[in-house]
C-alpha cells in the first residue's frame, strides 16, 4: 500500500477529498442516491450524482434493497437512458458489488455487446473485453470472490493494457495487454448472463487513475462495502 502520509489519509479518506475530487471523473452512481422506485421497491432509474447519465430498466426487474441495487434472481438489466453510450477512450471503472449465487459463473457487470463487456467469470477469474479480438481472461489480483461478500472491483485501461484492482490487493494489479478499439458501455447487470447479486456504488473515470487517487478511491469504496 502506498504511504500517503497523514496530510491525505488519517484513519480513512481525507476530509478534503471526495470522489468528485478525481480529475476527469465522468460519472458517480452513489449508494442510496438517485434511486427512483415505482411500485413497492421496483427500481425505475438510478441517476448519476456527478455527471448526467441515468440507468433505467431495460429488461426484467431490478429492486431497491435499502440503498443497494438488487438484480438478484430477477433477470434484470438496466441501460443508459436516451440511447447513451459511455465511451471515453481510456478509462477507469470501479464497482462495489456482491454475488448472491452459490456458484459464481459469468456474472455480467457492465456491457455494450459481445465484444465490449466486464464480467466475473468465476470466483478467481474475470473476462474483460475491449473490442473483442484479444484474449481477455484475467486472474483476479486478490482473494477469491465469495457468495454474499461485498467486494470492490476496478478495471483500468490505458489504450494498451487492462489492469484489474481489487479491494484485497489493489497495490499489485493483474494485467493483460489489449490495444483493441473500445466501443463503450451502455448496460448494467446483464448482457447474455445476468448479474445474480447487488451493486452498491459505481465510479466511472475518463482516464486511468494516479496512484494517489486510486488509493483514496479504494479507501472510500472499501468503506462503502463495509456499511
Amino acid at each position: 500500500m502506498l504511504g500517503l502520509g497523514n496530510s491525505l489519509i488519517t484513519g480513512g479518506v481525507s476530509s478534503e477529498w471526495t470522489v468528485a475530487s478525481i480529475p476527469e471523473l465522468g460519472h458517480w452512481f452513489r449508494h442510496r442516491i438517485g434511486l427512483e422506485v415505482s411500485t413497492g421497491d421496483e427500481l425505475v432509474t438510478w441517476g448519476d450524482d456527478y455527471g448526467d447519465l441515468v440507468w433505467e430498466i431495460a429488461a426484467g426487474k431490478v429492486l431497491k434493497n435499502g440503498g443497494d441495487v438488487d438484480f438478484d434472481t430477477h433477470n434484470g438489466r438496466m441501460q443508459l437512458a436516451d440511447e447513451s453510450v459511455w465511451n471515453p477512450g481510456t478509462f477507469s471503472v470501479y464497482v462495489v458489488a456482491r454475488v448472491r449465487a452459490s456458484s459464481i459463473s459469468n456474472a455480467e457487470l457492465l456491457a455494450l455487446n459481445s465484444s465490449n463487456f466486464f464480467r466475473i467469470s468465476n470466483s478467481t477469474t474475470s473476462r474483460i473485453q475491449i473490442g473483442g479480438s484479444t484474449a481477455s481472461d484475467i486472474t483476479l489480483p486478490g482473494d477469491a470472490i465469495a457468495q454474499n461478500i461485498w467486494f470492490v472491483f476496478g478495471i483500468e485501461w490505458d489504450g494498451s493494457t487492462v489492469r484489474l484492482y481489487q479491494d484485497t490487493d489493489y497495490s499489485t494489479p493483474t494485467t493483460n495487454p489489449d490495444s483493441d478499439t473500445f466501443a463503450g458501455l451502455n448496460s448494467l447487470g446483464k448482457r447474455g448472463s445476468p448479474f445474480d447479486g447487488e451493486m452498491r456504488e459505481i465510479v466511472m473515470v475518463n482516464n486511468v487513475l494516479s496512484d494517489v487517487n486510486r488509493e483514496l478511491l479504494m479507501t472510500h469504496l472499501i468503506s462503502i462495502s463495509r456499511l
